[in-house]
């Protein structure tokens, strides 16, 4: 009886780690790229902030080339922000049975966090007619993937450096949205 008992406590066990991996909807291509994130360092990094060297054309003849060096400090939350977006914009990928939430020709035209607020600057192709739960998606994965970053609470999407008020045609994104109250803003 004991025996039985230790091998039904043991498939319950089993199970429920089956059960609550499958909850946790991560393919391989994900977890392959959280180990490659792991090693990537930035050349002289500053606190919250990277210190690049760019160059550019200092010619003042046009027979020598001539380049110099302007240094630029950038955000690294702001990089990482911006980055989050162009792989949202680019899809899932090839392996991947998960679908994109913004058309392929969609591009991300800027993006800057000011008080805890991400503004991401959209080019028109993104702001396309929408069933309710594709807009609704796409809303949820811009947000959570954003504010991963511990800098940004809401977001404000642009379409064109304009204000918009829905992306799809049936949420109203006229205000900042944080991940918890898409729900709320159905039109």
């Amino acid at each position: 009886m004991k025996r039985i008992f230790g091998v039904f406590v043991l498939g319950v066990i089993m199970v429920s780690s089956v059960a609550f991996t499958a909850c946790q909807k991560e393919d391989k291509v994900s977890i392959n790229n959280k180990e490659k994130v792991k090693s990537i360092t930035m050349p002289n990094e500053k606190d919250n902030a990277i210190d690049l060297a760019l160059y550019f054309d200092s010619s003042t003849d046009e027979k020598k080339v001539e380049i110099a060096k302007e240094e630029r400090l950038i955000q690294k939350e702001e990089l990482l922000g911006e980055l989050i977006m162009q792989e949202l914009i680019k899809g899932p990928s090839v392996e991947s049975k998960l679908k994109p939430i913004l058309p392929k020709e969609t591009r991300l035209l800027s993006f800057s966090i000011k008080d805890s607020i991400a503004y991401v600057n959209l080019s028109k192709e993104a702001k396309v007619s929408m069933t309710k739960s594709k807009e609704e998606a796409s809303l949820k994965s811009i947000a959570n993937s954003l504010t991963q970053l511990p800098s940004i609470v809401k977001i404000k999407l642009l379409i064109d450096s304009k204000e918009v008020d829905t992306l799809g045609g049936n949420y109203d994104i006229s205000k900042p949205f944080g991940k918890d109250d898409i729900d709320a803003r159905k039109k």
